[in-house]
């Protein structure tokens, strides 16, 4: 999963860099297009941070189980 989030975290930082060469080049639609990839990234990054929370929040809920 982490290998997953740091392919996702890449893909928006270059998204970011593309959209600046957009707006440079003067080339809006594709900057609006690039811009739309980098909200996805981030939604996916969202969803994979929130997965791991509750990952983590499953393991301690076990471990107070045990020991409970």
């Amino acid at each position: 999963m982490e290998h997953h989030a740091i392919e996702e975290r890449k893909c928006a930082h270059t998204c970011l860099y593309r959209m600046e060469e957009c707006l440079v080049e003067g080339n809006l639609d594709e900057a609006e297009r690039t811009a739309f990839d980098f909200l996805k990234s981030i939604r996916e990054l969202k969803k994979l941070q929130k997965a791991k929370e509750n990952r983590e929040q499953g393991v301690l809920v076990e471990r107070v189980a045990k020991i409970g």
